[in-house]
């Protein structure tokens, strides 16, 4: 068998293993959390409704995720549920964002032929939690990550129409994925410019056509939003902008424990092979943390915010065992290295074991103290989405209710909701209010409590419970809303829940805070009360 045939096939494969590695590992960390009903939420009005909004009538943007919330929005007209489609989306675009990256590395090292060495990338991407978490979830994480590193690709390789349009959709899944792309660019066109490879830029016209094809949807969608919702900025930045409050607390914490899961520290010696053209990928890498640095980072673990520099950062290393190897005599140092990156990979994944357990073994409360896993994001978004069935099914159509938590509840209620974080709601753009600096990452703003009675909710959610027990009457009045407050109290009963024991979760009762003497649906005051 001729030499270059065998490396294809061995590169096949390869690329064959990493891809089921990716999606065996995924499996592990399967779930959805509560944010992403709140574009399940949006996608479902827009399906049925015809409009764009989170509660029928009021116009607020509280999604950052245009392109993916009008996906699901498609994918619901065509009778497939958001919670049910975006899954399977998110696995999908975990398995590009892979497949790009490769191509990204092979496009700035100038590669020709395929080699086994290819695909280190990729099994590095496979083994990191940093990366697979966000095969699931139900967020736009994973195709805004693999729309970004495309865009960076299409350029390294010079088709700069696909470039063009890559970078819109990009922004329009994700506004924050042109940083990074811009970055790339620019370090890219500088560093063919000082290397006298001037002849791989592209021409006026080029340029000019890459310009408007990223340019011109973005623009359109910011005239959209300005027509449609009022503001040039979405809702959430509002919430977001106080992140800086954050950034010498939760923000540090935040990169650093990217970088502590990523074990970076044990890849320093690779850092003696950088040189100027690794550039293309450290500035990128370095602009992503700083991003997420400057918005005070996140309360969930596994680095949501740093996909795309997780995704670099793998590249990155398999490009310098790539060049490692080729330092090394005769034709063995593409397997050496390809043996190298796999066996780090296998690191990962045998750390990754250890850290599902510490997930599972946390099904409440936060890991390292600050941080909330999978497990604990998935029961929680289970319990609401049950409790919102229930109330669906229980109370009349047109109440009111206040939530913390603004995506699985409303969603699964279909009721109008009082955000009292602001998200998705319009008030923190017309009260002032002091953000509270050691609050978690988009929780520091809090609705005054007139605010939240002056929408004259039916049931306050946000203040309630959830237990095995009904909570004593004596709590509901000492929850800051005055002594005429008693529990509302729904009864979900057992839920499927695969990381439970059995496959089933006993929520016990989700209870809210309601004023006595008004009924609301089947909650009624007793006799005596």
């Amino acid at each position: 068998m001729p030499a270059g045939r065998g490396q294809k096939i061995a590169a096949v494969a390869l690329a064959v293993a990493a891809a089921a590695a990716l999606l065996l590992h995924a499996r592990a960390w399967q779930f959805v959390c509560d944010d992403a009903y709140i574009s399940f939420r949006y996608a479902w009005n827009l399906a049925e409704h015809g409009a764009l909004e989170y509660n029928l009538g009021e116009r607020v943007e509280g999604y950052t995720n245009f392109l993916w919330v009008i996906v699901l929005a498609f994918g619901t007209c065509l009778g497939a549920l958001p919670e049910v489609l975006a899954p399977w989306l998110t696995q999908l675009g975990a398995l590009a964002g892979a497949a790009v990256t490769v191509v990204l590395v092979r496009a700035l090292r100038g590669a020709s032929a395929w080699t086994a060495a290819d695909l280190i990338p990729g099994f590095l991407l496979a083994a990191a939690p940093e990366y697979v978490v966000w095969a699931h979830g139900g967020l736009e994480t994973a195709w805004a990550a693999a729309l970004t590193i495309a865009a960076m690709a299409a350029t390294a390789s010079g088709r700069w129409r696909a470039a063009g349009l890559l970078t819109a959709l990009a922004g329009l899944t994700r506004p924050d994925a042109v940083l990074p792309i811009g970055v790339f660019f620019a370090t890219w066109s500088i560093g063919h410019v000082l290397g006298g490879r001037r002849e791989r830029l592209p021409s006026a016209r080029e340029a000019a056509l890459a310009g408007a094809l990223a340019g011109g949807p973005l623009l359109g969608h910011l005239l959209w939003r300005w027509s449609y919702y009022g503001e040039w900025l979405p809702n959430t930045w509002a919430i977001k902008q106080h992140g800086r409050l954050l950034r010498d607390t939760f923000g540090v914490a935040y990169v650093g424990a990217w970088a502590s899961a990523l074990r970076l520290v044990w890849l320093a010696p690779l850092a003696l092979l950088l040189r100027a053209r690794h550039a293309a990928l450290v500035l990128p890498i370095a602009a992503v943390l700083a991003y997420a640095w400057s918005v005070g980072g996140d309360f969930t673990a596994y680095g949501r915010f740093l996909v795309v520099a997780t995704a670099l950062t793998a590249g990155l290393v398999g490009w310098l065992l790539i060049e490692a190897g080729e330092r090394l005599p005769g034709r063995r140092g593409p397997v050496v290295a390809t043996i190298v990156g796999v066996l780090l990979a296998a690191v990962l994944g045998v750390l990754a074991r250890e850290r599902v357990a510490a997930d599972r073994a946390t099904p409440t409360g936060w890991l390292d103290g600050r941080w909330e896993g999978v497990t604990a994001m998935d029961r929680f978004a289970r319990e609401r989405v049950a409790a919102g069935t229930w109330l669906k099914e229980h109370v009349p159509e047109d109440i009111v209710i206040t939530v913390g938590a603004a995506g699985a509840l409303p969603y699964a209620s279909r009721l109008r909701a009082v955000d009292v974080y602001g998200l998705v709601d319009r008030w923190p753009r017309e009260v002032e209010v002091r953000p509270q600096v050691k609050a978690r990452p988009g929780h520091q703003l809090m609705a005054p409590q007139s605010v939240i009675v002056a929408r004259d909710p039916d049931l306050f959610c946000h203040v309630g419970h959830v237990g095995p027990k009904r909570p004593p009457p004596a709590a509901a009045q000492n929850r800051g809303f005055g002594r005429d407050m008693v529990w509302a109290c729904a009864e979900p009963g057992t839920v499927s829940d695969p990381h439970e024991p059995g496959g089933m979760l006993e929520v016990g009762y989700y209870c809210c805070l309601r004023r006595r003497g008004r009924a609301v649906g089947p909650f009624v005051d007793e006799a005596g009360q």
